[in-house]
């Protein structure tokens, strides 16, 4: 879905050459070689997936011949003909850990090595000054003289957010302040994730400090955040609700909200994230996709949760609702309400230093799968 999203929108943008596609395997690495007649321009364009990219030739060209590529390294690939350019589209499989794109001439050759994923390698990355690409792709992007090295693994930036905070209580009940079991839980969380090499982990507060809702969501994006949790409690005016919830984006406004944010520069952190053209009309499908994403990928990571959460509390349901915390495009975000405040059975639970150290790591254990879980 979202390759074709991306075929439609590099449509959207607007000499004719014989190019030749060749390719060969080589013990560390598969080479795709695009040979033209002459040197052309060329950029290398990113997506939101990572395993998507573009090599955008600026020249028409003739049909060009596709069907050697071995699908075992370059899962698909489209190439988009248009009067002055020629796109190359490329979906790399799980057997690719990252690519090297790079000229050589006589004759001039656009050359893309698609580096094979190997286990105990050397975890080496490149890094880019464009803030743009930065932000969108959640990866660095290095290119000087057309020349691009990219890497897939990373570490994955968690972004935990602790609800409330400051001026701001949350539920209070049963002797506790949501703020202050949120900010536990997190800090539980973010612990044991640090624990793991393979993560990055930031909080939206690490004291007991007043957030707005929007300023959470900015920061997640600033710090391109792989994935967003928000913590929070539960709490029930009748004291007769219990157990765990767990909340997604539901779309409902979210779409018109971020393509007017676009069009608006309400923060220059949101808008640098959708505005890719200066077509508005792209402009605007790149936003949709991007607060698709957050509701689609979010959904996934909640049945993650609910896999290893529901073996150590009572674990009711996964739902969706218009949280301005979950607003974070392009970001899969959660909104867990831990437990009821209300309840004593449930307070007295999150009064336990033991059951919030076990509840942290069933989120670990999700988060974890998610990324790794082939």
């Amino acid at each position: 879905m979202l390759k074709k999203i991306l075929i439609f929108i590099l449509l959207c943008v607007n000499t004719a050459l014989a190019l030749k596609l060749k390719h060969a395997e080589h013990s560390d690495f598969y080479r795709v070689v695009i040979e033209t007649e002459k040197p052309v321009k060329f950029e290398e364009i990113p997506f939101l997936d990572s395993r998507i990219f573009v090599v955008s030739i600026s020249a028409k060209s003739k049909k060009i011949s596709k069907k050697i590529l071995k699908k075992k390294y370059v899962k698909s690939l489209d190439i988009i003909y248009s009067a002055d350019s020629t796109k190359f589209v490329f979906e790399v499989s799980s057997k690719v850990k990252g690519y090297k794109i790079y000229t050589l001439k006589k004759p001039f050759r656009i050359v893309i090595d698609l580096v094979k994923e190997k286990k105990r390698e050397a975890k080496k990355t490149s890094i880019s000054d464009d803030p743009i690409f930065e932000i969108i792709m959640g990866y660095e992007l290095k290119e000087k003289k057309h020349n691009v090295s990219i890497n897939f693994n990373e570490k994955k930036i968690i972004v935990i957010d602790p609800g409330h905070g400051g001026k701001d209580p949350g539920a209070i009940a049963n002797g506790l302040k949501e703020k202050d079991v949120n900010l536990k839980i997190a800090r539980k969380l973010k612990e044991i994730l640090e624990k793991d090499p393979r993560f990055k982990v930031y909080l939206t507060r690490n004291s007991d400090r007043y957030i707005k809702l929007y300023d959470r969501t900015v920061f997640a994006v600033k710090k391109k955040a792989d994935l967003f949790i928000s913590i929070h409690c539960n709490s029930s005016p009748t004291r007769t609700e219990s157990g765990t919830y767990i909340y997604t984006l539901n779309l409902r406004g979210a779409r018109s909200k971020l393509a007017r944010l676009v069009e608006q520069r309400e923060n220059k952190a949101v808008i640098d994230y959708v505005r890719v053209s200066s077509n508005p009309v792209v402009n605007r499908i790149v936003a949709d996709l991007a607060i698709s994403t957050t509701m689609t990928e979010g959904r996934r990571f909640a049945y993650y949760l609910k896999k290893y959460l529901k073996n150590i509390t009572d674990f009711r349901d996964i739902d969706s609702a218009n949280f301005a915390v979950l607003k974070t495009p392009g970001i899969p975000s959660v909104l867990i309400e831990t437990l009821y405040l209300t309840d004593p059975a449930d307070a007295q639970l999150l009064k336990n230093d033991k059951f919030i150290e076990n509840f942290s790591y069933s989120i670990y254990n999700a988060i974890t799968d998610y990324f790794f879980k082939e």
